[in-house]
């Protein structure tokens, strides 16, 4: 059987569900500030940051000029200026894109590299902490706040009665809901609408234009993705052998992540879009269901 990319124990699982818990994440942050920043991420990226509210934060994505996923980030607001907080993997094409699209006299990104760290609090909400910038998402997220903060931050939280989890809660999380993550799910030739960004708020086809939108917006009002972000089960001990899924003696699609929370498995594949939810597939030896994100866990059983 393949081994679990994350792996949760029932402990934590239980934790997870019933503590406030502060999540550190190994994203890279950057601060856009100038009388420009606003309208100039309005261009490129899929969400709204014009309608996005000061303290709210927005997932998207930054496009290639043929629609083509480069990473994707949350923005949050900061009045006229905004933070931006991508996976640490997208650092670099982060660092050539602001430097090529961003006109220094209206926007200038800063890098805050390890003076700017994120965390995902979930199971709780902060009002304020001292040297901290708390957003709250404004649609779906995998967390019920965002903090971006100095290192050591979290201690306050500690001394308030949060617990500190693991990176690898995140990436837990993402696959219990549903989401991608850059370099798994998300590589450089993937469309948003392939990978669940309708479905998270990702994109907004109510808004000005930007980078990409034109085949984003074509495939939106005039035809549909050929492929699509669905959920892997199967028992445990009977795991998958391959990465290939197989349907109808045809590969249909690829398994991208792997997740053991507790005794079940969940994983997420890319799929054809006619591999249907219900449908039993074949990967490696194993036959395997087809299911929807979110995911159901069955309450685990701590001591």
């Amino acid at each position: 059987m393949l081994p679990a990319h994350i792996t949760l124990s029932a402990a934590e699982i239980h934790t997870l569900r019933t503590s406030r818990v502060i999540i550190p994440v190994a994203d890279a942050v950057f601060r856009i500030e100038g009388p420009g920043t606003i309208s100039c991420l309005q261009g490129l990226l899929t969400c709204d940051v014009v309608k996005l509210a000061s303290g709210a934060a927005a997932w998207g994505a930054f496009l290639t000029a043929k629609g083509m996923i480069i990473v994707d980030a949350w923005v949050v607001r900061d009045g006229e200026a905004a933070w931006i907080v991508v996976p640490s993997d997208g650092r670099a094409a982060m660092t050539q894109l602001f430097s090529r699209t961003l006109p220094p006299r209206l926007a200038k990104a800063t890098d805050c590299g390890e003076s700017t760290r994120a965390w995902w609090l979930i199971g709780g909400n902060v009002a304020a902490l001292d040297r901290a910038f708390i957003a709250t998402p404004q649609a779906h997220a995998p967390f019920a706040e965002l903090m971006l903060a100095p290192a050591g931050a979290d201690t306050a939280l500690v001394h308030q009665g949060w617990k500190i989890g693991a990176a690898s809660d995140a990436d837990a999380l993402k696959v219990l809901l549903g989401w991608p993550s850059l370099g798994r799910e998300i590589d450089d030739r993937t469309l948003p609408q392939e990978v669940r960004f309708d479905e998270l708020d990702g994109v907004r086809y109510d808004k000005g234009c930007y980078t990409g939108q034109e085949t984003i917006a074509r495939l939106h009002f005039r035809g549909h993705a050929n492929r699509t972000l669905r959920g892997i089960s199967w028992m445990p001990g009977d795991g998958p052998t391959d990465v290939s899924v197989m349907a109808g003696g045809k590969h249909v699609g690829t398994l991208r992540t792997i997740a053991q929370i507790g005794e079940a498995y969940r994983a997420l594949a890319v799929l054809r879009r006619e591999v249907a939810i219900g449908d039993s597939v074949r990967i490696g030896e194993s036959e395997c269901l087809v299911i929807e994100p979110p995911f159901e866990i069955d309450p685990p059983a701590v001591a």
